[in-house]
C-alpha cells in the first residue's frame, strides 16, 4: 500500500479557501482513514484571513463532513489536533519568516523529514509566495518541494516566465506540476493497458482508425468557482490541460519502462505533433442559457462553458485521423471518456453492414473499457445485432482518490503523474492559437440549453466530416 514513507509537513497556501477545503483536506482525510498517514505528521495552514488554529482545525472538520458521508470522527479529530494555522501577507517577508519560526516551534523533529507546500491559491500570487519561500524557507535544513495547481500561466508566455520564476529559487527536483487528472486510475490506465496489452498497440493505428473523440462532460454549472472560472474560460480550464493529457496518453509511443523522464520525454513529443489549423469552422464554443446571471459572472460575459475541437497529429502513424475534444458545463451527463472509431472493413461494405466498430475507454464515471461489435441474429438472414464486450474496471488494488495519491507520491518524491513545463508548453502553444480567434470573436458564442450536449454547432462540426458524436453512454 502506498504510504506516507517519511515524516513530512503539509503548508497549505490559501487553506481557506475552497480548493483547501473541498480537496485537499478531504484527501488528508482518507489518507488518514486508510492508514497511509504510519508517520509524523503536521499541517500548517497560511492565509490572509484572521483565525485561530482552534478555529482552522473547526473549518477543517467541517468541510471534511461536508465532502465525506459519516466520517470517522475519531479518526478526523486526531487528523485535526495535527493542524495549525497562521495568517499572514503573501508580500511580507517578515511574515514568512514568522511562520518558518511557527512551524519550527512545532515539527517534532527533523530527522527525514519533507516540507510541502501546497499553492491552493489563485495564480496571481504564486510570485509572491516563490519568492518568499526561496528566500526564507531554503535556508532550513528541512527539505522543501512545491506543489503547485493548474492553471500554469494563461498562455505560454506566461507559462515560460513562472518556470523562469521557479528555477531562479529551486532546482527541478524541488517542484512538482499538478493536475489532478494524471491522479485519476482512469487516465494513466490509458498508457497502462498499451503496455501491458498488446492488441492495443496493433488497433491504436491511424490505418484502422476513423476518428477519436475525447469527450469531458459535466452536469454541473459553476459550484462557487464564478471568480476563477469567468476570467480563466473552458478552453484554459479544461482542454489546455486535462484532454490534452489524455490525448497525450493515448498517442505517445509506449516507453520501455515506466519512468518518470521516459514518461515526461514521450508524452511531450506526443503533444509536439499536435496541430490546429485555425479554421474556425474546426472550432465550436457555446455558453449555457443563463450562465450570465450567475453570482459573480459579469452580465456581458463571453466567457465560454463549452468548447469542441477538431484537431489533427503531424506524425505518419495518425496522419490524416481526425480527433475531436468537447468539454462543458451543464450538459446531459457527468461522463469522460475516449471512443476510437474504425474504418469499416470492405465486406461489411459489400453486405451493405452499416455498423461502426468501437473501443470506449471510460474514465468517469466508472473505469471501464468496451468493445462495440456486432453479431448475426439467428436466422438465415444477415440481419446483424450490437454486440459489447467489456468489463468495469473496479478497484481491485492500492485506490485512492487522485489529490491523495498525488500528495502521496510527492512525499515519495515521485514525479510520474505530475507535469513538466516542456508538456505544458507545447499544450499552451494549440491552446493560443484557438484563444486568439476568441480574442478577436471569430468563433461565435453560441447559447444551448443546460442537460443538452452542447450547442447543435458542434454535432454539425462533425457531421461535415461524416461522423457523430458517441453519447451512448
Amino acid at each position: 500500500m502506498l504510504v506516507a514513507e517519511k515524516e513530512f509537513s503539509l503548508i497549505v497556501f490559501g487553506a481557506s479557501g475552497a480548493l483547501a477545503k473541498e480537496k485537499i483536506f478531504p484527501a488528508l482525510y482518507e489518507m488518514a482513514l486508510e492508514g497511509r498517514l504510519e508517520k509524523e505528521y503536521k499541517v500548517f495552514g497560511f492565509a490572509r484571513t484572521k483565525m485561530s488554529s482552534e478555529d482552522f482545525r473547526k473549518e477543517f472538520i467541517e468541510s471534511v463532513e461536508k465532502k465525506v458521508d459519516g466520517p470517522n470522527m475519531k479518526i478526523l479529530r486526531d487528523l485535526a489536533d495535527n493542524c495549525y494555522y497562521f495568517a499572514g501577507d503573501y508580500n511580507s517577508s517578515k511574515d514568512y519568516s514568522d511562520f518558518l519560526a511557527y512551524i519550527e516551534s512545532i515539527e517534532k523533529s527533523k530527522n527525514d523529514r519533507v516540507r510541502l507546500a501546497y499553492f491552493s491559491v489563485p495564480p496571481v500570487v504564486f510570485e509572491p509566495i516563490v519568492k518568499g519561500l526561496g528566500s526564507i524557507f531554503k535556508k532550513s535544513e528541512v527539505p522543501l518541494r512545491l506543489i503547485l495547481e493548474k492553471p500554469f500561466g494563461s498562455d505560454l508566455k506566461s507559462a515560460k516566465a513562472l518556470k523562469d520564476l521557479i528555477n531562479i529559487y529551486f532546482d527541478h527536483s524541488e517542484y512538482y506540476l499538478l493536475d489532478h487528472y494524471l491522479g485519476k486510475e482512469g487516465v494513466f490506465n490509458l498508457l497502462a493497458l498499451r503496455y501491458a496489452n498488446p492488441i492495443f498497440s496493433f488497433l491504436l493505428q491511424g490505418q484502422y482508425i476513423s476518428n477519436i473523440q475525447i469527450s469531458a462532460l459535466e452536469d454541473v454549472g459553476l459550484e462557487n468557482r464564478a471568480g476563477y472560472f469567468d476570467a480563466v474560460g473552458t478552453l484554459k480550464d479544461m482542454i489546455q490541460s486535462h484532454l490534452f493529457q489524455i490525448l497525450a496518453f493515448l498517442t505517445m509511443n509506449v516507453p520501455r519502462q515506466f519512468e518518470s523522464e521516459l514518461v515526461h520525454k514521450m508524452k511531450t513529443l506526443a503533444l509536439d505533433t499536435m496541430y490546429f489549423d485555425s479554421d474556425i469552422s474546426h472550432v465550436v464554443r457555446g455558453q449555457y442559457d443563463g450562465y450570465a446571471l450567475e453570482k459573480g459572472v459579469a452580465p456581458d460575459s463571453k466567457t465560454e462553458t463549452f468548447v469542441a475541437l477538431k484537431l489533427g497529429l503531424d506524425s505518419p502513424e495518425w496522419h490524416n485521423i481526425p480527433i475531436y475534444l468537447r468539454t462543458g458545463k451543464k450538459l446531459a451527463k457527468k461522463w469522460t471518456g475516449v471512443v476510437i472509431e474504425f474504418k469499416p472493413h470492405q465486406n461489411q461494405e459489400k453486405l451493405g453492414i452499416k455498423t461502426i466498430n468501437r473501443l470506449l475507454i471510460q474514465i468517469q464515471p466508472q473505469e471501464k473499457v468496451e468493445f462495440y461489435m456486432y453479431t448475426k441474429r439467428s436466422g438465415e438472414e444477415l440481419d446483424f445485432v450490437p454486440l459489447t464486450t467489456g468489463k468495469p474496471i473496479y478497484c481491485s488494488g492500492d485506490c485512492t482518490n487522485e489529490h491523495s495519491r498525488l500528495l502521496l507520491e510527492a512525499i515519495r518524491g515521485d514525479k510520474l503523474l505530475f507535469l513538466e513545463f516542456a508538456e505544458i508548453f507545447e499544450s499552451w502553444k494549440i491552446t493560443d492559437k484557438v484563444a486568439d480567434l476568441f480574442a478577436k470573436d471569430s468563433v461565435a458564442l453560441n447559447k444551448y440549453m443546460s442537460k443538452d450536449y452542447g450547442p447543435i454547432e458542434a454535432d454539425e462540426m462533425l457531421a461535415r466530416d461524416g461522423f457523430e458524436w458517441f453519447n451512448d453512454f
